[in-house]
């Protein structure tokens, strides 16, 4: 075949180069296809609030003992075992002291434990007030205050906390205590003594079937006008003390 001189010299000049083309790589197919999950997706309801080291201190940890051990203090109450309610109703109070003398010696305080501690006394006090007053060794006017000032507490301490929260507020935000902390509750002297009353109010009524030999009627119904007394006033300090709700900044 003939070739052209000057398509033989373009020939030579420029030789034929192969040039190739990557192709784009597609990942391999699931037996879920498209409905398979990307393992690096963070989850929607993180863990980091459940795990944060101010919700898990000592003190907080023996607060969650008492709120775990208040249901079968009611129970015992209820039928009719009173060594084993006043058992269990004296290790709340114990540990309830320890707690509070361990947050302060050791500055192990947090906001957690300054809304979990009161908490823990609330359903504590709620649910031996309900007990002793199904079983009618409370006063039914007593009961009722002590009660409407704990519902009314619980009540103030989720309008503020839910006021406090930054906006978007959701409900992963509100109980992430320890992640969102934004208001801390101070109880001040009556509030402080108006517990130790409710206590021991409550503790003597759980232990009366063995008192009464030696305690009359009168010092119970005494002691239970003082704290109803005491109870109304302290109530009414969380209400108008602007003191005892304090946000965290």
């Amino acid at each position: 075949m003939l070739v052209h001189p000057l398509a033989r010299q373009s020939l030579i000049r420029s030789p034929f180069r192969l040039r190739l083309v990557s192709l784009p790589k597609f990942p391999p197919l699931s037996p879920l296809g498209s409905l398979r999950l990307n393992s690096t997706q963070p989850s929607k309801l993180s863990s980091k609030s459940l795990f944060d080291p101010s919700v898990w201190t000592v003190p907080n940890v023996l607060t969650y003992t008492r709120i775990i051990a208040t249901p079968f203090i009611g129970y015992n109450i209820v039928y009719g075992s009173p060594i084993a309610a006043l058992s269990l109703f004296t290790y709340s109070c114990v540990t309830d002291f320890i707690d509070g003398y361990i947050a302060r010696r050791f500055n192990m305080k947090s906001v957690v434990g300054s809304i979990v501690d009161p908490l823990a006394d609330k359903f504590l006090m709620t649910i031996c007030t309900v007990s002793l007053a199904y079983v009618h060794s409370i006063p039914p006017i007593i009961a009722t205050i002590i009660i409407g000032r704990d519902v009314m507490l619980s009540l103030m301490s989720f309008y503020y906390r839910f006021k406090s929260l930054a906006p978007p507020r959701t409900f992963n935000k509100f109980v992430s205590i320890g992640q969102y902390p934004t208001i801390s509750v101070h109880p001040n002297f009556l509030g402080k003594l108006n517990t130790a009353l409710q206590m021991l109010y409550i503790g003597s009524l759980v232990y009366r079937p063995l008192l009464e030999s030696v305690v009359s009627g009168a010092a119970f119904d005494g002691l239970g006008l003082v704290v109803g007394a005491t109870t109304l006033l302290s109530g009414a300090n969380y209400v108008f003390n602007k003191n005892s709700w304090r946000y965290v900044k």
